[in-house]
């Protein structure tokens, strides 16, 4: 009898429960569709069962859409009863006498909030907080103004802000802003973040981008004014980029700071990763002349040297007597240094690189890279990656199996290390240009499983070209043909592997190597920095092979051409979303969400979502 009870009891319990989420579910759908008298039944029902705050207020604006304002002011006094104190209440009762026209009872309450709610500086925000999203702006002046008389320590600048905003009155929102940077300068990211967040920066032609300029240059240019003034500015214009509108601030600032040069390198250093090369070379030089500090002096001129190689080796964009001078500016600083350490390493590298790639003096190449692998200030994996550039410049030459003992070499000394599995990915190029394909191919397939994105992409590319086009008989030569033009693009004889690209689309027309040919075509053009050229190659392998594996590849491409090449980012932009909506299985999936972001200026990170 007593199990029976029980029983009863939880299954009575249970049916209660289960009645009264039913009873949620109709009020609620009743609601959703606007049948307030419906919803209205089942909110007092379940509001008299269970009195909440939040079924209270569904129940309350059922009552009110009902017109039962009789039954809505009993059950709210009866609420605020309850807790007296409740502000959100008591202001939802002043508002609900406003809307019935007894304005001397809203008034009154208030006034009575107003003068209750003072005890403290949260206190006085909560409540002007409130009476803005009422959009009682007279109110919320009312509390900010009895705030300041009694909390005259106090800073309230961003309340004033906010009520300037809602009213529109763009000026004197700013102003509220920078007095309270005249006294307290950490405010500083704070303040950005809410400028950011009311005035329109993406232009520095628009009256906002100007209304703010101009006040920050009236406080910049006051006796004793600080920086804080002038570090706005170099954040208002890196906005939108524009470097060099205030690179006349940043070395203001960095002579009243004592800064010894270190902030226009640091100001150089973000110029040249936003592209403003010629503002980047500017500050770089400055900070030479201004800083007395060596390591300053040596890390401007790091950066002058890096801008002049991405220019050469990147954009592609230089002269004959550009690259002289830039290699000539190269060797002066080497001129300084007695032996390379890991810090001066990257100048020698990139050094060599220049000579090697795109001044035909190789010899000169090796020379220094041999001379500076004896460095005693260099570790294991720093000679590693010197001898790796080595072998790459004897691939250039031809001498590929020199190159290839090197590749062991350093795949050997770091078996688990990602230099190691770079060299091992190359030497597996080796056997593939030479035609050893089944050898080359057992060597891709350990590194498929490399731990580095980047290297197991290019791995598993390599194989898939190799299993796609070699295995029947009449597929040898076309593919040992391909891999030799691919070897001769890598030497830059761009002729000659066009010309065995030809004899491959003439003798076996029908061949499935044609995206792969068209694919190689344009990083040919790409390393020739002919940007159109490979665009137009891109866009033949999207229209004659768009289901092949490569079309992502070529969309991908394209568009880092348009964005770091060609600086055309919003073109770029519509490529990197052509990606992940026709190819949302691609291994640059995850890239290409990251680059969209960006471009986007951070404002959308729900990708996973729209793509």
């Amino acid at each position: 009898m007593k199990n029976y009870l029980t029983v009863l009891f939880i299954g009575l319990f249970f049916s209660a429960f289960s009645q009264s989420d039913s009873d949620l579910q109709l009020a609620q759908h009743y609601y959703g569709q606007g049948s307030y008298d419906k919803a209205l039944a089942y909110y007092e029902k379940i509001y008299n069962e269970s009195p909440s705050l939040v079924i209270f207020k569904k129940y309350f604006e059922c009552l009110i859409e009902t017109k039962e304002y009789k039954r809505a002011e009993k059950t709210l006094k009866k609420e605020i009863s309850k807790s007296p104190n409740n502000v959100d209440l008591n202001l939802q009762l002043a508002a609900f006498y406003s809307g019935q026209d007894q304005t001397t009872k809203s008034n009154k309450l208030y006034s009575d909030l107003i003068e209750t709610r003072k005890e403290s500086p949260s206190q006085c925000i909560s409540l002007f907080n409130s009476f803005l999203v009422m959009s009682r702006l007279d109110l919320a002046l009312e509390v900010l103004t009895g705030a300041k008389k009694k909390f005259k320590g106090y800073p309230f600048n961003f309340q004033e802000a906010d009520l300037y905003a809602q009213k529109q009155e763009k000026e004197k929102m700013v102003n509220a802003y920078l007095s309270l940077l005249e006294k307290h300068e950490y405010y500083q990211e704070a303040v950005q973040k809410a400028l950011l967040r009311r005035l329109n920066l993406d232009d520095e032609n628009t009256k906002e981008f100007i209304l703010l300029k101009v006040a920050l240059f009236e406080r910049a240019k006051k006796e004793n004014s600080g920086v804080v003034f002038s570090e706005m500015l170099i954040w208002q214009y890196s906005q939108i980029d524009n470097f060099s509108g205030v690179f006349n601030q940043v070395a203001a600032v960095d002579i009243r700071t004592k800064a010894n040069g270190e902030r226009l390198f640091n100001f150089g250093m973000v110029c040249r990763e936003n592209k403003d090369y010629e503002t980047a070379i500017r500050a770089f030089q400055e900070s030479i002349t201004v800083s007395s500090s060596e390591d300053i002096q040596m890390k401007s001129q790091i950066g002058i040297l890096n801008v002049g190689y991405i220019k050469v080796a990147q954009l592609k964009t230089y002269s004959t007597e550009e690259l002289k001078k830039i290699i000539s500016h190269y060797e002066e600083v080497l001129e300084k240094i007695t032996a390379p350490n890991s810090r001066t390493l990257p100048i020698i590298l990139e050094y060599a690189e220049l000579l090697a790639y795109h001044n035909e003096d190789r010899d000169k190449a090796l020379k220094v890279l041999s001379n500076s692998e004896n460095s005693p200030f260099l570790t294991d994996i720093k000679k590693a990656e010197i001898k790796m550039l080595m072998a790459d410049i004897e691939v250039i030459n031809g001498n590929v199996w020199d190159a290839s003992l090197m590749y062991m070499q350093i795949s050997e000394g770091f078996n688990y290390e990602t230099i190691g599995n770079r060299a091992k990915f190359k030497n597996a190029r080796i056997f593939y240009y030479e035609g050893e394909f089944d050898f080359a191919q057992s060597q891709l397939d350990v590194l498929k499983q490399s731990t580095s994105k980047l290297l197991s992409n290019d791995a598993i590319q390599l194989s898939v070209t190799i299993t796609d086009n070699y295995g029947l008989d009449s597929n040898y030569i076309a593919m040992a043909w391909f891999s030799k033009a691919d070897l001769l693009i890598e030497q830059f004889k761009y002729q000659d592997a066009f010309y065995l690209f030809d004899s491959i689309q003439k003798n076996y027309p029908f061949h499935a190597l044609a995206d792969e040919i068209l694919y190689k075509r344009a990083k040919a053009m790409e390393m020739q920095g002919n940007w159109q050229r490979a665009l137009g190659y891109y866009e033949d392998i999207l229209k004659f092979h768009k289901d092949d594996i490569l079309a992502d590849d070529a969309i991908f491409y394209a568009a880092e051409i348009l964005e770091n090449k060609l600086f055309k980012e919003q073109e770029a932009l519509e490529k990197y979303k052509e990606l992940l909506m026709g190819y949302p299985a691609s291994l640059y999936g995850h890239e290409t969400r990251k680059r969209v972001r960006r471009l986007r200026g951070e404002k959308d990170r729900d990708l996973e979502d729209e793509f």
